[in-house]
């Protein structure tokens, strides 16, 4: 992806790089439990450490941007309301940070997650991080 030319060669914005500040983005909207990139993805992602790119295919041409973004939504919320906060925060941060232009941002809505089933998901985190500690 070639974005500009500068007086001593290119720049070149690596997809991924898109996919990161997107996730990034979509994290801090309130009422986005978690991001991920299918229900085939089952329990792994549940209680892996946090990875801002799952959930999220980008599809740059040019100078624009196309992405889908699969969350799971806190029970609670609005989901029209978090799905286009979502839209916002993740347009605003691509296109202040790479001056690509979002051409769209489709959000699908996986699940709801209650409180309890957050909880449960925060302890298994801390259980593994303690185990990955140990084994070092």
């Amino acid at each position: 992806m070639d974005n500009e030319k500068f007086e001593f060669g290119q720049v070149k914005i690596s997809d991924d790089v898109v996919i990161i500040i997107a996730g990034i983005a979509a994290s801090q909207v309130k009422g986005v439990n978690t991001t991920r990139t299918g229900v085939t993805d089952g329990i792994t992602n549940l209680f892996s450490k946090n990875n801002y790119a799952k959930g999220i295919k980008v599809e740059v041409n040019e100078e624009t941007v196309v992405l889908d973004i699969f969350i799971n939504v806190e029970y609670g919320y609005k989901i029209n309301e978090v799905a286009r906060e979502v839209q916002l925060a993740i347009k605003k941060e691509i296109e202040t940070m790479t001056d690509l232009q979002v051409a769209a941002v489709n959000v699908h809505v996986l699940n709801i997650v209650q409180e309890k089933i957050q909880e449960r998901v925060q302890e298994k985190d801390k259980e593994k991080e303690a185990a990955d500690i140990a084994i070092e």
